[in-house]
């Protein structure tokens, strides 16, 4: 067992003979001559387990004083992060953005306002197709009642009319035109008022029809309710920035929803490829993904188009090769290219004009683009991020002012206000 002096020693000394053992040992031998030899054969017997630990053990630095090398080379922190491979600034927050998951998040308070403006559009639909339908009715009602009771009959394509007084003034009646009629009559033409009054029912027939088939599902109230809600949280996205470090400079980066583009402020001009990780920082900081257009799907898209349209236009080519070899009598003639086949005209070159019968040197020639190879293909996509520079860092200005109106109503209050304020108080007295 060690005694408390020898353990209080041990800690006191262990630093320097880890650093530098056999004078550290030499050291207390002279400096402290009453220590008996169990002493060193305890320190020897502790150094050798420090050894033991640091040949087995390649994360520890080996601060013994051997020569030999360790086995395994030690991997410093700098090292480590030399290994680690360099991301490029243009693909920063994609992998969060990807693993982040594609809808808004709302609060208890956001459910609630959608549950009430659900309930808002319910009510709202059901009284507005109720008072359209009934309108409808009501007008082909009194289209039928005319028919009926103004003794108007149909035969073929002439119209034989012996309306009677109660049908013309029905018929004026529905138009609206009585008192024009009572001025001069002569001027109005019943058969022309009464074929007016048939394309209207058969607009109104139609609007009936469409009417009722037009039916709203909850899930589409739901739907259109949930829009509402977002559409007033994205409004408030104005006042939310993120401040971001680009190669390029430092810039602060807001959504604007009147626009549909997002606003940024920077002292320099910043390319999109590096806007792009701002704009993903900030949708997923603020739970916004579905705002951000992924640009790899958008491709993704576009290349499935090119495809589809790629392969319709096979199959269209391969039925008209088809089609012309069953039927070669519909192939149609082809004309002929006179062009070609028009005399060489010698011309002698004007100024300032090169010779196309000039022979380009081969470097040159390499150099050319081939103008008769046909273009590769070109994906374009429907959708893209916006973005709109907003001025420099000096110009932004994060602090809102305080509408004083809305706090003090009297400071809106109008000098016909006052007055009749002023009106009230002394009939009040």
């Amino acid at each position: 067992m060690y005694s408390i002096t020898e353990i209080l020693i041990i800690q006191l000394l262990c630093f320097i003979i880890v650093f530098n053992s056999k004078p550290a040992m030499e050291f207390l031998k002279k400096t402290f001559p009453f220590f008996n030899g169990n002493f060193e054969e305890k320190m020897n017997e502790f150094i050798r387990c420090y050894k033991f630990i640091c040949e087995n053990n390649p994360l520890l630095l080996d601060y013994s004083d051997k020569d030999e090398p360790p086995e395994l080379e030690e991997i410093t922190k700098d090292d480590k992060e030399e290994l680690k491979p360099e991301v490029k600034y243009e693909d920063k927050y994609l992998e969060k953005f990807k693993r982040f998951p594609n809808e808004y998040s709302f609060t208890e308070s956001e459910l609630d306002e959608i549950s009430e403006e659900y309930i808002k559009i319910r009510v709202e639909y059901e009284k507005d197709r109720f008072n359209t339908i009934n309108t409808i009715q009501e007008r082909l009602h009194k289209i039928n009642d005319i028919q009926e009771k103004g003794n108007i009959q149909n035969d073929g394509n002439d119209f034989t009319r012996n309306i009677n007084e109660f049908g013309i003034n029905a018929l004026l009646n529905f138009f609206e035109i009585e008192e024009e009629y009572n001025e001069d009559p002569d001027d109005f033409d019943i058969e022309e008022l009464y074929m007016d009054l048939l394309k209207q029912k058969e607009e109104l027939l139609k609007k009936m029809d469409e009417t009722e088939k037009m039916v709203m599902t909850e899930d589409d109230m739901r739907k259109k309710a949930r829009d509402i809600i977002i559409n007033k949280k994205l409004d408030k996205y104005i006042d939310n920035y993120v401040l971001e470090c680009t190669p390029l400079g430092n810039i602060y980066m807001r959504y604007n929803n009147d626009k549909k583009s997002f606003e940024y402020f920077s002292n320099n001009s910043i390319p999109y490829r590096y806007l792009e990780p701002v704009g993903r920082k900030y949708v997923t900081t603020y739970w916004c993904k579905p705002l951000f257009v992924d640009i790899e799907e958008e491709l993704k898209k576009a290349e499935e188009r090119f495809e589809d349209e790629k392969k319709k236009k096979e199959e269209e080519e391969k039925r008209m090769e088809e089609e012309r070899k069953n039927n070669p009598r519909k192939i149609l003639a082809q004309l002929k290219n006179y062009n070609k086949e028009s005399k060489d005209v010698t011309m002698r070159p004007m100024k300032n004009r090169s010779n196309k019968n000039a022979v380009l040197p081969p470097q040159v020639k390499a150099n050319l683009p081939d103008v008769n190879k046909p273009s590769e293909k070109q994906l374009l996509k429907e959708n893209a991020n916006r973005y709109t520079w907003e001025g420099r860092l000096t110009n932004f200005c994060p602090l809102k002012k305080i509408d004083r109106k809305k706090l003090d109503k009297k400071l809106a209050m109008t000098y016909a206000d006052f007055k009749k304020m002023q009106q009230e108080q002394q009939n009040k007295k």
